[in-house]
């Protein structure tokens, strides 16, 4: 399988991230999960799907949009309600490369 990092600019791409809580530890069950991107430090606007959890593991998915990619520095956030878990932050730097 080909390496997916950096990923690539403008393609819809896969994002993998944790939720954690203040110690540390995964959350699982994250509720009313709101995932949010910015492209090249603009305004946070609400990504077009939501994170979902694999499993019951405190790992989560997010398909993000090949719009949603389309920047050179895209910045993640989701948040969640569930008691003590802190917001996941994922900054990626994309790249133009052909394959």
């Amino acid at each position: 399988m080909a390496s997916m990092y950096p990923p690539k600019k403008n393609t819809a791409f896969t994002l993998i991230l944790t939720i954690r809580d203040a110690d540390g530890d995964l959350v699982t069950g994250a509720t009313a999960l709101d995932s949010e991107v910015s492209i090249d430090g603009a305004a946070f606007a609400d990504c077009t799907n939501e994170a979902t959890e694999i499993g019951t593991t405190g790992i989560y998915s997010l398909s993000l949009t090949a719009g949603e990619m389309n920047g050179d520095c895209i910045t993640v956030q989701t948040k969640t309600t569930s008691s003590g878990a802190k917001t996941a932050v994922n900054i990626m730097y994309t790249s133009a490369r052909l394959n």
